[in-house]
């Protein structure tokens, strides 16, 4: 069987010979492969490669020996240039399939595609009579872990440090403990450690620390992080960018499709803990964060005053959905930042966008497909048109992949036709 491109998901398009779709992991656009159907979901079979006939040029080693059973990195088997090639195509494709016309992307590769996350969530496996506590990650397509030893996308403090994590486990009650959280912090010397259930882990398991590598020291609530000069304070259940170093790329490519942001009001839409917002707020006239979880809220008021920005940026405490025409309302933004999770902007962001949004936004986007979805609103049957279009690889052998859209008003929001509406998601 013929493979043709790959999708959103890491797996590539193929046809069985009565025409029917398959999606079939593990392989590469081009090669010929035999295959195994896992199984069919309407008219959809998923299968997997059992064996390469006619590899691709691309085609490498995995060199994790947890690969394919792990399901944490689908691409290990793509040379890393073309890994970033093929997130190019899956990006294009999802706006040519919505009618999104965008000059030529700029792509931004990662100089080291390895031992790059800061934070990794690791499944407690329950020792036996004759095998100790292991700590691992869920199997591809299964809810069962696998322990693994080492992990080769994670930062090095997380990985040294799994031999003293395992030595932890024997002292704690394993059943009733589920995954622990981990992140690195204080320029890689700390590691921030969250046991989820908190009453999993035995009472003042942590409280001498642990014999960490290189100096490594252990914190149980909060630890710090660092860019561009600044500070931020980040708790285990604050969301971060888990590729720090690449973050100064992708953000770098917002500040420059800002175009500009001295003396304005930027709305900046799930915000998070603030990080973007305070280095926009030392040059920004006000910084409005909208943001609807609470303790994200906190943590970003608090990194405000660290960074001597907090008379120019200001929380609201609320789903954007809610807030961004609020916001609007009260005092026209001269830019619009919007960084939803997965699943795109409510229909009700884009909408109101369309109807009264400012001259430029810009969209930072972790899935393809609802960024197209909500450009369509935006842009094919609305009043922007896309300026810029970076593509960002901020997960190296993983399927996922950033995208930062410029887009800029092309007609008065009193002139903009209604939408068609898209619905709330």
């Amino acid at each position: 069987m013929r493979l043709g491109r790959m999708v959103h998901g890491g797996l590539c398009l193929a046809h069985d010979e009565q025409g029917a779709t398959m999606l079939v992991e593990g392989g590469i656009p081009g090669e010929d492969v035999e295959i195994s159907v896992r199984y069919r979901k309407g008219s959809t079979s998923f299968a997997e490669v059992v064996r390469v006939v006619e590899p691709s040029p691309h085609r490498v080693t995995p060199p994790c020996p947890y690969v394919p059973k792990c399901g944490g990195c689908q691409l290990q088997h793509v040379a890393y240039s073309h890994q970033v090639e093929l997130k190019r195509d899956i990006v294009l494709d999802a706006l040519h399939r919505q009618h999104i016309e965008h000059p030529a992307p700029r792509m931004y590769a990662v100089d080291d595609p390895w031992r790059y996350r800061i934070r990794g969530e690791f499944h407690v496996i329950a020792g036996t009579e004759s095998t100790p506590p292991a700590l691992g990650f869920n199997r591809a397509r299964s809810w069962r872990p696998i322990a693994v030893d080492d992990c080769l996308i994670h930062h090095p403090r997380i990985t040294t440090a799994l031999p003293a994590l395992r030595k932890l486990l024997n002292s704690s009650a394993t059943n009733a403990l589920g995954t622990l959280h981990l992140t690195v912090g204080e320029e890689g010397q700390e590691l921030l450690i969250h046991a989820k259930p908190t009453k999993g882990l035995a009472s003042g398991a942590l409280d001498g620390g642990l014999d960490l590598p290189e100096g490594g020291r252990v914190s149980t609530t909060s630890t710090t992080l660092r860019w561009r000069g600044m500070t931020f304070r980040v708790t285990p259940d604050a969301f971060i960018q888990v590729n720090w170093a690449q973050m100064d790329v992708l953000y770098q490519c917002v500040i420059d499709a800002l175009g500009g942001h001295a003396g304005l009001r930027v709305v900046d839409a799930y915000a998070g803990i603030g990080v973007l917002a305070s280095y926009l707020a030392v040059d920004a006239r006000e910084v409005v964060c909208i943001e609807s979880n609470r303790g994200a809220a906190q943590l970003g008021v608090l990194n405000a005053r660290v960074n001597d920005v907090a008379e120019r940026m200001h929380f609201v405490l609320s789903p954007v959905e809610d807030a961004l025409p609020r916001v609007g309302a009260a005092e026209m933004a001269d830019v619009v930042i919007l960084d939803p999770p997965r699943a795109g902007c409510s229909g009700r962001v884009t909408g109101w966008l369309a109807l009264a949004g400012p001259e430029r936004v810009v969209y930072v986007s972790c899935d393809p497909a609802t960024l197209a979805r909500d450009l369509h609103t935006l842009v094919a049957s609305g009043p922007y048109r896309v300026d810029l279009l970076d593509i960002v690889d901020m997960f190296p052998q993983t399927y996922h992949v950033e995208t930062v859209v410029q887009l800029t008003r092309t007609q008065a929001a009193s002139d903009a036709e209604a939408p068609e509406p898209s619905g709330t998601r």
